[in-house]
This record gives structure tokens, sequence and C-alpha cells, in this order.
């Protein structure tokens, strides 16, 4: 019997009806769904979806680079994103904005929280494989303590001692117990064996500061400059013996930008796709495909009022609360962003934890009704000055006074020819000023010796030396208009809530200038000297407050931030509780009290508190928005992020 032969299966179409293969084609289909079905049953009930390592991120961030260098930092957003990224501290924060071990393997707090002794990871190594040490801390320390070394977070660590125990231990000994003093402890740590070849002199001239070498998770794979040195591009690749947990993200790849306009330009091109910026109107990137983050900032944004400025015009109290009661600070939040929050203290018990201040509502009749009863009169829709508003030195000086008024003082003699030829301004009434004071006095000595039968100066500054002062130093314009000239760094942000400022005030009959300087010119020609009259300004306390810094009288000459000029012993002596206080309950009291004394006083007038915003892609998971300390810590979990997936065996 002969075997019918095999049908090959290009014949298999043609020997079925339509309906057979309609069939067909039906159970196939059937097939192919149950099994892929099947497939994804087996997989979800087997298997999970996980972050995988790879990927890139391209950051667009406004500024240049100049310091990736923990003692510089602190200065420059640019700066601070890439150090965040770069080096590693002892201790770090996670995701919910408390603190973790980094370099640090475990602590203990000694002596009633005077000392503190830290043991060190055994395994972590600098980018150039060199092994990470105890020596590494303590020349970091002892270095940005350094005044030669003129680091602006200098002032962090007055006072403390740092020593080595052992290669893998250090002790931290403090004056007093410090409760944010561990916040501290997030420096960032740089390579002894790398900078100790520097002189301290030349530390903030070294090209290392744009080649930096970190224990961080990411190390600086290229830096492109142009042709005059400015930083265009830094790339980023995740470092393979990063002590701690490993980034997914394998590069980063940062570009910087003149403006934020010309960010957001390159974001519309497509040239970057994660970036900070200064409104959080989401609706308005929403175009790009992105999304935003909206991370929680300790910081509140105030006009701060100069009282030591030779000026009078802010000394008065009702003038201070005047200006403060014609801002509509809700209104002021309204027109900047959705979430903007009207602020009306600069100590943000919002964020803290305790009673805020009940305040009156925005009153400009009241306002003019204060300024008047302070002196000042209205003509013609102006305001005008009282008779006694006249820029002075007020206070007898001598050798050894340190103030605002000495460094005024050493201004004025400084420009007047061969008085004070070495023209230091640091307000302390040294030997040099007293010799300065002396010359004036004996150029002027018909009016100031003579009247006091005296030939000779003596170099001490009272009234014939203050009223002769006073004629060089500020001589009357005839001008009495009430006037003010409000600084700020000009920033799209900052000169918006500036020009509102501006209207509210100019509704009272007070000229308003506004002076918009550059970051840098802000740090140091501005604040620095104290030159300005009044300030908008932001501050950031810290996840644990600490405020001394910014209200205390010891810190109204620079490096101190007491930018207002503010004293009042009351004041003082909360300051120097809350800084010791660790018990969060009795610190949210004393921040109470010193919350009541500071608006009853108004050396400041907090205006608004502004989410930081991070427009991110889509793609990126892994991310989201919490408490963070400076805008630099949004990176604080980038462990965490990720781009690309893949599956692994479930556990049971």
């Amino acid at each position: 019997m002969q075997l019918p032969s095999l049908i090959h299966w290009k014949e298999f179409p043609r020997i079925l009806s339509r309906k057979e293969k309609l069939v067909f084609v039906l159970l196939a289909a059937i097939f192919l769904i149950s099994s892929f079905t099947l497939w994804r049953m087996f997989l979800d009930r087997f298997t999970e979806v996980v972050p995988a390592s790879g990927g890139t991120i391209v950051e667009g961030v406004v500024g240049f680079p100049r310091f990736i260098n923990p003692l510089y930092a602190d200065t420059r957003d640019a700066d601070r994103d890439l150090t965040e990224l770069v080096f590693s501290g002892l201790f770090t924060y996670d995701s919910t904005g408390r603190f973790i071990p980094d370099l640090a393997q475990n602590y203990q707090v000694l002596e009633d929280g005077k000392t503190v002794e830290i043991q060190l990871k055994e395994d972590a190594f600098w980018h150039d494989g060199k092994p990470f040490r105890a020596d590494d801390v303590m020349f970091t320390v002892r270095t940005l303590q350094n005044p030669s070394v003129k680091s602006p977070v200098r002032a962090n660590w007055a006072g403390v001692q740092v020593e080595k125990i052992s290669d893998l231990r250090v002790r931290f000994t403090l004056r007093e117990p410090y409760a944010a003093f561990m916040e501290k402890l997030t420096l960032k740590i740089i390579p002894a064996h790398i900078w100790q070849e520097v002189p301290v002199e030349q530390i903030a001239l070294s090209p290392l500061n744009l080649k930096p070498i970190g224990t961080g998770p990411y190390r600086v794979e290229k830096t492109i400059q142009d042709r005059s040195g400015l930083v265009e591009e830094i790339r980023l690749k995740a470092f393979s013996k990063y002590i701690n947990k490993q980034p997914f993200i394998s590069s980063l790849t940062f570009k910087f930008f003149e403006n934020e306009e010309k960010m957001l330009s390159a974001a519309r091109s497509g040239q970057i796709e994660s970036f900070p910026v200064s409104s959080p109107n989401a609706a308005k990137y929403a175009g790009l495909g992105e999304r935003v983050e909206q991370f929680s900032l300790p910081r509140a944004f105030s006009i701060f009022f100069n009282l030591a400025s030779p000026e009078q015009t802010f000394q008065a109290r009702g003038v201070r609360q005047a200006l403060a009661l014609a801002i509509d600070r809700e209104k002021l939040a309204q027109t900047l962003a959705p979430d903007a929050k009207a602020a009306f203290s600069p100590l943000l018990p919002e964020f803290f934890g305790f009673d805020s201040p009940a305040l009156a509502a925005p009153d400009k009749t009241g306002a003019l009704a204060l300024l008047k009863q302070a002196g000042f009169r209205e003509l013609d829709g102006k305001l005008t000055k009282p008779e006694k508003e006249r820029g002075t030195f007020r206070s007898d000086l001598k050798r050894g006074s340190q103030n605002q008024e000495v460094k005024l003082l050493q201004q004025c003699l400084a420009d007047q020819p061969g008085i004070y030829p070495l023209g230091t301004v640091n307000g302390v009434f040294g030997p040099s000023t007293q010799q300065a004071v002396i010359r004036f006095q004996e150029t002027y000595a018909q009016e100031i010796l003579a009247p006091s039968g005296l030939t000779k100066g003596n170099g001490q500054v009272k009234a014939g030396t203050r009223a002769k002062l006073n004629e060089i130093c500020f001589p009357q314009t005839g001008d009495d208009s009430f006037s003010i000239t409000l600084t700020t760094v000009a920033q799209p942000t900052l000169q918006k809530v500036a020009e509102f400022v501006q209207g509210e005030w100019q509704q009272l009959g007070i000229q308003v200038y506004i002076n918009a300087v550059s970051p840098e010119d802000m740090a140091m020609n501005i604040i620095k000297p104290r030159n300005y009259e009044a300030l908008l300004f932001g501050e950031a306390l810290g996840i644990v407050p600490d405020p001394l810094p910014f209200w205390h009288s010891s810190q109204v000459v620079d490096p101190g931030l007491n930018i207002a000029g503010y004293e009042n012993k009351q004041a003082d002596a909360l300051l120097e509780k809350i800084r010791k206080e660790t018990d969060t309950t009795k610190r949210n009291a004393f921040m109470k009290q010193l919350q009541d004394i500071l608006l009853a006083d108004m050396p400041a007038v907090a205006l608004y508190d502004l989410s930081y915003s991070y427009v991110v892609p889509d793609r990126l998971k892994g991310i989201e928005g919490y408490k963070i300390a400076d805008p630099s810590q949004r990176f604080a979990n980038v462990g965490e992020w990720y781009i690309k997936t893949g599956r692994k065996w479930k556990f049971f």
C-alpha cells in the first residue's frame, strides 16, 4: 500500500476552505493570546519589575561652575550641585530629611553633646583609587577654618576642634552643646593627598577646583570649556567603588547657561531634559512633556533693614512696622506662583511645627499714620523725612571698638586724601584706624581740637570729632524726600518681588529704587561690607533650625550673617538656648518666643516661602519631592533614581 505524501506547509492554505481558514486563524489567535496571557501571569506571579542600571540624564543649570570644592561651593548653585554628586560627607540626608551615615560607620555623642566621636567606613575610596581616612577629615576641617582660605562656611566651624584618634576614627569637640552640629557634619570632605601640596593662599586659584576628586556616587569623566575657559559642559560617570548604594543611572551630563531664558530655550529644543526653575508654574512647562517635582525648603524670603547704617531711616520701630503693614503678602504670593505661600515670620513656623503668628491685614492708611507719627510729612503726594533724619555717626568710638559704625568710619577716612593710606575696612578699630583719626583731628584742628584747648589728636571719636565727621562724610543735599534703595539679586522671581514691593511702598509716597546685582556681587560687594539700605534676600535655616547666625548681635560684622544689624539682649539669650537645646518641643517653644520678639521689633519683613521646583523627564523614576535643606540636596537620593527596568525572581 502506498502512503500519502506529506503536505508542504506552503500548500496548506490551498487545501482549506474559506471557512476552515477563518477557524484556523481564530484558533491560532486564541492560542497566541492565551500563551501571552499565561506568560504574563507567570511573570507577574514569580517575578517583579525592578530598577536596572543604565541610561543618562542631561541636566541644565543657570550659572557656570568655578569651585567644585566643598570649601567654596556654598555661593553658587552650579558648584553646589556638582559638589553634592562628586563628594561625600560624614553624614547625608535620606528622602525624609533625616540624617543618615555616609562616610561614617557609626558615632557617639559624649559629654552632654560637646563631643562627637565618629567611626569611619573602612572600604571608602577616592575617585583616584586612594583610600579615605581620618586624615582627610582633619585636613578638610582645619583648612576651611584657616582665615587665609576665606571659605564661606568657615563661620559654621568656629570653635570646633577636630582630632584624629586612629586612621578610621575622629573626634569633634565643641565649646558648648550644639543641637544642629550633626547637620554641619554633612560637610563634604576633600582629599588631603591632593590638596595638602597647594599653599592655602592659592587654594581658591587652583585649577584643581575644576578637576575634583571625591568619594561621591559620581566622578568627573569630562569637562568641556570654551576658549575663554568658561565651563560649558561636565559629564559625570557612576563611581564603581562608591561606598554606599551604587546609582542606577550610568551617567549625568550638566550643561550650563548664562540665564534662565537661555536654559529654557535649550529645554524646548531638546538639549536638556531636567533643570531647576525659579517659578514653579507647572503649566508653563507642560508643553515640554515634562513633570515638575516640588521640594520643601526651610527658606524664607524677607526684606532686611540695615539697622547699622548711618542713615537713620529705619531706626524707629514704627517706620519698620509701617513698611511691613503696607505690603499685601497674600497678593504677592498669588502673583508669584500657585504654590507660593505668604510668610509672616522669618522663622518658618509651618516648616518646623510651632505656632504661626496672627498678623493684621495689610493697611496702607494705618501704615501712613505710623510714618506720620515718626515725624514724616506728606507733601504733594510724597513723604519727606523728619528734620532729625540725617546720616550720622552716633556713638563714641575708640581703639578696640568693633561694629558697623567703625566700618563706616574707615570707609569715610579712606576717602579723605592722606588721612588713611592703609584703607583697611574691616569694622575693627585698631592702631591704623586710630592713627587715621588723629590725622583727621589734626587736619581740622581749629574745629575739633582748639575748642577743647588741645593741639594734638587723641584718636578717639567723641562729640567734636563726630560733628566734623558727619559734616564731611554725610554732606546734606537738600533733598528731604523719603527714598529707599531696595537691593536684591538679578534673578527673575526676586526682581518681580522687588517691583511688587516698590509699587506697595510708592503708594505711601516713598521713592523706591531697585538695585539688582549678580550673585557674586551680592556676596562680595553688598553683604560682606553691609552695603545696602534694604535687602531682599532669602535665608535657609537648615533641617535643624539654628537662627543664631542670622539674628545674634555677635554676628553683625562679616562673616556673621546678621544682615539686619539687629541687636536685642532677650533675642540673644533665646538664640543661645535654641542652639543648645536638643529637645524639639523645648526648642520650638524658644523659637516661638524669639518669633514674638522679632515681630515686635520688625528688623525684617518676611514676605513669602517658595518650594524648590525641579523639572524632570517622565522617564525618570524614583524621584519625588520632599524636605531638603538646600537645593543641591535634591540629589541626596540620586541612588534611587532610575530610567531602565528589569525583572527578578520573587522569593517567597
